[in-house]
């Protein structure tokens, strides 16, 4: 499984509908290591901040606009 199988809508709806258990949440069906990797990607794509723990995100505007859009 790759990073690439774990998209952008996946894991904002899941940091908007979990918060800070997104990240276990996702583990329940992707590998760590991709979890973490998706989550570095939001970030760097401004959707996402997190503080000192990578795991821990939440949501920016752009991410919670994006996240508005697919409901």
């Amino acid at each position: 499984m790759k990073r690439a199988d774990l998209d952008t809508r996946t894991v904002l709806a899941a940091i908007r509908d979990h918060g800070m258990s997104a990240y276990g949440h996702l583990c329940a069906t992707y590998p760590e290591k991709v979890v973490l990797a998706a989550f570095e990607r939001e970030v760097r794509a401004g959707r996402t901040e997190c503080g000192v723990a990578p795991h821990l995100p939440w949501l920016t505007r752009a991410g919670r606009e994006l996240t508005e859009e697919g409901q």
